[in-house]
């Protein structure tokens, strides 16, 4: 990894102000550029890549709970398996499978010894730059999942030699090394559409609602401790609420009410999970008045009360997950 230090970075990145930063969190969630650095560089200017066996080796095949501000991360898991772990979801899946880590998801990896493949890492600046119009990747990219890829999509795709490509030219520091790099990295986001869009039971089957579904769910990231009722977004989207209904309903099986509220629990459960906040801090953080209300709304949604979920929370801390 020193070695490839002064590759890190793209001088054609468009610069992003710190002021555009939106996911934040407390102190004691890890956050790193890349697991276990903290380089004296801005992360915005972040492309990397590496095997998996490259980083997990040096940490016994265990990568802990931890996440990335303003970093998107891949994982092309080719053979072996691995345990993943994606804020509250936890599963296991053998090779080959496909990981979207979005920025601001805790996430956590216990692989196999000898697991092969790559970990992807782009700064959300590039990441929109080579986006550009696309209406499907900006939806994919935002949904943390952990998906096996059967025999024939695995033969049909090209990631696999994409992503040789793109390792062997991250390692070189030869003329048209930037442009190279930005075509396999655009080429390999097309493929990782592709094979999303042909998974069985993909929500991105549907096409007519699939931009305004992402529109909310921008908004919803920016907003969601403010507990605005779902008609301000509706305004905000320059549509009806009933129809805004109907979009979440046909893609996600949920209304909108519902994915605001899951939105509300998962940062609960996060900051109950891997900081020390007092509950009623917690409560305060997420927008509420009454930490007893929040407490009623918690146990509603998940099936315990606050002190009940962080005394038997899966890890007790930082340093359990995945042990």
């Amino acid at each position: 990894m020193d070695s490839a230090i002064s590759n890190l970075y793209f001088s054609f990145m468009i610069p992003t102000s710190s002021k555009n930063r939106s996911r934040r969190t407390h102190d004691a969630i890890p956050a790193y550029v890349l697991y276990g650095e903290t380089l004296n560089c801005d992360s915005e200017h972040l492309f990397h890549i590496e095997t998996i066996a490259e980083r997990s080796q040096l940490h016994d095949w265990h990568i802990r709970a931890h996440q990335h501000i303003d970093l998107q991360q891949f994982l092309l898991l080719r053979r072996g398996s691995a345990t993943i772990r994606l804020d509250a979801e936890e599963r296991t899946l053998a090779g080959p499978c496909v990981v979207v880590v979005p920025s601001g998801v805790i996430h956590a990896f216990k692989f196999e010894p000898g697991t092969a493949g790559l970990v992807i890492s782009v700064a959300i600046p590039l990441l929109t730059e080579l986006i550009g119009a696309d209406v499907d990747l900006p939806i994919m990219l935002d949904h943390p999942s952990a998906k096996p890829i059967g025999p024939s999509l695995s033969e049909s795709t090209d990631i696999w030699p994409l992503g040789e490509m793109l390792l062997r030219e991250f390692g070189r520091s030869a003329h048209g090394r930037q442009i190279a790099l930005r075509g396999l990295l655009s080429a390999i986001l097309g493929n990782l559409l592709r094979l999303m869009l042909d998974l069985p039971g993909s929500e991105f089957h549907q096409t007519g609602t699939r931009e305004l579904l992402g529109r909310f769910r921008e908004l919803l990231e920016s907003q969601f401790r403010q507990h605005l009722p779902i008609s301000r977004y509706a305004i905000q989207l320059g549509i009806s609420e009933s129809r805004l209904r109907r979009c979440c309903v046909s893609l996600l099986g949920k209304a909108p009410i519902e994915i605001m509220q899951q939105r509300l629990l998962l940062e609960a459960q996060r900051l109950l999970r891997y900081t020390s906040m007092p509950v009623s801090q917690v409560a305060y953080h997420l927008g509420y008045e009454d930490p007893a209300y929040f407490s009623r709304v918690f146990s509603r949604g998940i099936g315990t009360s606050p002190r009940r979920f962080r005394l038997h929370a899966w890890p007790t801390s930082t340093t359990d997950l995945l042990s």
